[in-house]
C-alpha cells in the first residue's frame, strides 16, 4: 500500500452516515477511521496522523463548533470539512469562522463525486486510477489466516485498530491491559502470529510484554507502538534484546501501519497471494 494514502477522520453521531462514508472511501482508495463520539477527536489525532476530519455539527455530546474551537486552541491545524443537512441556517455562524460553502459536505450525500472532488481539493489531491481499489490487496488478504492481538489500554483507539484490521481479514483478539494479553499467549500460545503491543499499559509494560511472549512463542512477530520519546523506548527495546526497528510511533501513519503487520504476517507465513 503506498505512503501516499490518506487518512481522514469522520466524525457523526449518525452511525449510518459512518457507515455510507467509510465503506465509500476505503473503496476509492483513502483510508478512512470513524468515531460517534465527538469528545475523542483530540486523542484520535494524538494516536493516528489524520490528513482530513469530517465533521458533523449537530452533535449530541458535543457540537461541531466545539470540536473546531478545541482543536484551534490547540493549534491542531488538521483540514477539515463540514458535513450538515443545516448549511442554509448555520452558514452566518460558519461564516464567522471562516467556513465557506466550499467547506461544507451537504446531507443527504447525493452526488459522491462531488463529495471526492471536495476532499481532494482540501488535500490538494490528484487521485490517479492505479491507486484506487488495489487489486493486489484484494488478493494477498483474500486468504489471510492471521491471528492479531493487539494490546493497548486506550479503548477508542484499539476498536479503530481492531475495525482497520478485521476489514483485511486479519483474526483479531484485543486486550486493555499486559496482564490479560500474557494470559492470552500462555493459554494459547500457538494462536497469535503477530502481536500489537503499546509500550506505556497498566499491570505490565510493553518491553516486558514483549520479552514474555517471546519466551513463550519466539516466532509470534511482536511489533512495539509507542507515544513515548523514541530514544527512551528503544533503549528498552535493546535492554530485553528486541530490534528497535520493529519500533512503530505514535501518532500512526495508517499506512505504515498496516504495511509493517502485513510485512510480520507474511514472515510469519500466514499471509500472501499464494496462501
Amino acid at each position: 500500500m503506498s505512503e501516499k494514502t490518506n487518512t481522514i477522520l469522520i466524525v457523526d453521531d449518525d452511525k449510518i452516515v459512518i457507515e455510507q462514508l467509510v465503506t465509500h472511501f476505503r473503496r476509492r482508495g483513502y483510508e478512512p477511521i470513524a468515531t460517534a463520539n465527538p469528545s475523542i477527536v483530540e486523542q484520535t489525532l494524538a494516536n493516528f496522523e489524520v490528513q482530513l476530519i469530517l465533521l458533523d455539527l449537530r452533535m449530541e455530546r458535543l457540537n461541531g463548533y466545539d470540536v473546531l474551537k478545541n482543536l484551534r486552541s490547540k493549534g491542531i491545524k488538521t483540514p477539515v470539512l463540514i458535513i450538515t443537512a443545516y448549511y442554509d441556517d448555520e452558514k452566518d455562524r460558519l461564516k464567522e469562522i471562516g467556513i465557506t460553502e466550499a467547506d461544507v459536505i451537504p446531507k443527504p450525500f447525493r452526488d459522491f463525486g462531488k463529495i471526492e472532488a471536495s476532499i481532494n481539493r482540501k488535500l490538494n489531491r490528484i487521485v490517479a486510477p492505479e491507486e484506487v481499489c488495489s487489486e493486489y490487496e484484494d488478493e494477498i488478504y483474500y486468504d489471510n489466516r492471521t491471528k492479531l492481538l493487539i494490546a493497548d489500554d486506550e479503548e477508542e483507539i484499539t476498536d479503530y485498530l481492531k475495525e482497520m484490521f478485521v476489514e483485511r481479514k486479519y483474526e483479531v483478539v484485543t486486550f486493555k491491559d499486559g496482564n490479560t494479553a500474557l494470559e492470552y499467549v500462555k493459554a494459547n500460545p500457538q494462536s497469535c502470529h503477530v502481536a500489537l503491543v503499546d509500550m506505556a499499559m497498566p499491570r505490565i509494560a510493553g518491553d516486558q510484554l514483549i520479552k514474555a511472549i517471546m519466551g513463550i512463542n519466539p516466532q509470534i512477530k511482536c511489533i512495539p507502538m509507542s507515544a513515548k520519546f523514541p530514544d527512551e523506548v528503544e533503549q528498552e527495546l535493546r535492554n530485553i534484546g528486541f530490534d528497535v526497528s520493529k519500533l512503530v510511533t505514535k501518532p500512526f501513519k495508517v499506512p505504515l501501519l498496516i504495511e509493517t503487520v502485513k510485512v510480520a504476517a507474511v514472515e510469519a507465513g500466514v499471509l500472501g497471494p499464494s496462501n
